[in-house]
Order: structure tokens, then sequence, then C-alpha cells
């Protein structure tokens, strides 16, 4: 009964956040850190009760890492409204890890959503980007390929 118990609790954290909630046109409810929170509470009594059927050690720590960050990202607040954009960046990716860990896939993490903030070309405006896990490797793929072309085309340029 246990192991129903846990696999119905990291079920319904899956769908806690749906990845839109921190869209910057609608004002977020409280009740929704207040849901977020009781839910990662319950999370983590039941992890500390060692509720952890069918999770691996390595599961289990990386869970307990993001819950940290998310305990330390909205201690003392009450509405998401009061989370800067970055500490939102950082709530946000938080829970797309726990719920990457309750997935348990790798198709699971590539698709996890997440942001991240980066500077724009020529100023030091920071803006937030949004994608999956894979648009983000690629993305910085591709900058990495760029900054390690040749500066000099040499005998290439014809």
């Amino acid at each position: 009964m246990k192991t129903h118990s846990l696999m119905a609790l990291l079920l319904a954290l899956a769908m806690v956040l749906p990845f839109d909630a921190f869209a910057q046109d609608e004002a977020a409810p409280p009740e929704k850190l207040d849901r977020i929170l009781a839910q990662q509470n319950e999370l983590k009594r039941d992890l500390d009760a060692g509720k952890t059927e069918g999770m691996t050690t390595r599961q289990v720590n990386a869970i307990r890492k993001s819950q940290a960050e998310v305990f330390a990202v909205t201690e003392g607040k009450t509405s998401l409204d009061e989370l800067s954009m970055d500490d939102k960046v950082r709530l946000e990716n938080a829970l797309e890890r726990i719920n990457a860990e309750v997935k348990n896939t790798r198709a699971g993490r590539d698709d996890k959503q997440v942001c991240w903030r980066e500077r724009m070309s020529g100023t030091n405006t920071k803006v937030t980007r949004c994608g999956t896990e894979a648009e983000m490797r690629e993305a910085r793929e591709g900058a990495r390929d760029f900054l390690e072309r040749p500066k000099v085309c040499g005998d290439r340029c014809g």
C-alpha cells in the first residue's frame, strides 16, 4: 500500500506546475505556491520516512537536492509574484528536475522544460529563454562550435 501512496504522490507532483505558470502576462495566484510547497513537504515526509520503493538512491538524492532549491527560493514568500525572474527560473528548473526524476526516462529529461537567463549581444540586458533541455543543449553546442571555428580561413578561403 505504501508503494501505491508514494506513486500517487509522485504522479500528482509531476503535474504540480504546468510550464506556463510563469507567463508574464498572467498573475500567479498565491494558492499555487501554497500547493507547490504542500506537495513538496508531503514528498519530503515520505522520503524521510523511507517510502522510496522503486527509486534509486541517486534519484532520491537528486529529488532532495532539488527540493532544497525549491524551499530556499520560496522561503518567506506567500505568492509566486513575490519571486524575482531569476528566482522563478530557479524554482521552475528545480520542479522540472524533480519531475524528470519521477518520470525516470532519458526522453523525460530531454523533454524537460528549462529556462535560462542570457545576456543579449552588445548589451548588459538579460533575457529569459525557455525551451526543452535538448534545445538548450543544442543552442550551447552551436555557440561552442561557433567560438571554436578558425578565425582566419587560410587556404580554405579560395
